[in-house]
């Protein structure tokens, strides 16, 4: 008798854009740990790329990813990690301080791991993409006019694609021809059953939306409902950090 495939996990927990912020992924995973015991499941975990990047523990950060079993995807902080080329070309000269630095705190091991992520993945007919879909990092949703999001549906077959990308939390619905911006509030939305959607997740390690907790979302199949986490987390230890390994202040200033 032929196995019958293990089916999708009902929830999917979305973390975007931790840039070696390890304070704010452990304090994610914690806020995680606590939802699942009372869901009695842990969620499928999904890292949709720079990983990486600003941060002072890249090393830790990948290795927790690991450990935590999470699909990922690579952003441009890790195609850049990986391509000088795209280093100098696709990044702006103090990015590219930062992530010159990045690059001497990878570990072999962490190189290799990075070099086989995929740049975009399909899970329980749902996409992830770092920056727009189908599979490219470099795009921020948030520069695209209607126009342009329009056709990024064209691109990809899924109900609902998550991205990363531009730190903010945001999204598109297209629903009858009709094209509809989003903001992600604090309060879960059910998503139109005739509906498709883009949908930006915020930040984990850099948020960029005026509130400095970490940011991730929550998908539930079932109910058809995607939910904002923002979790508090040690900032100052974070910002610390940042400075002990030698990357530019400026990023540990953005996190406050």
């Amino acid at each position: 008798m032929t196995p019958c495939a293990p089916s999708p996990p009902r929830r999917m927990a979305v973390l975007a854009d931790i840039h070696a912020n390890l304070q704010a992924l452990t304090a994610v995973l914690a806020d995680l740990d606590v939802l699942s015991a009372g869901w009695g499941e842990a969620p499928r975990l999904v890292a949709l790329g720079d990983m990486i990047g600003y941060g002072g523990d890249p090393g830790a950060v990948l290795d927790t990813v690991r450990a935590r079993g999470m699909a990922a995807i690579i952003g441009n902080h890790e195609k850049g990690a990986l391509d000088a080329a795209c280093r100098r070309k696709c990044f702006h000269i103090h990015s590219r301080e930062a992530l010159e630095r990045t690059c001497q705190l990878l570990s072999d091991a962490d190189r290799t791991y990075l070099a086989g992520l995929p740049a975009s993945l399909v899970m329980g007919g749902v996409r992830f993409a770092h920056g727009m879909p189908p599979d490219d990092p470099l795009t921020y949703f948030i520069t695209r006019d209607d126009d342009a999001v329009r056709a990024a549906f064209a691109d990809f077959t899924e109900r609902v694609c998550f991205v990363g990308h531009s730190h903010v939390l945001d999204g598109a619905c297209l629903s009858g021809g009709q094209l509809t911006r989003l903001e992600l509030g604090d309060e879960p939305f059910v998503l139109e059953q005739a509906g498709r959607y883009i949908l930006c997740c915020g930040s984990v390690g850099q948020p960029r939306d005026g509130d400095n907790r970490a940011k991730y979302v929550v998908y539930d199949r079932d109910e058809a409902t995607v939910g904002v986490r923002k979790v508090a987390y040690d900032i100052t230890a974070a910002a610390a950090r940042i400075m002990e390994q030698g990357l530019p202040e400026r990023y540990a200033k953005r996190l406050w």
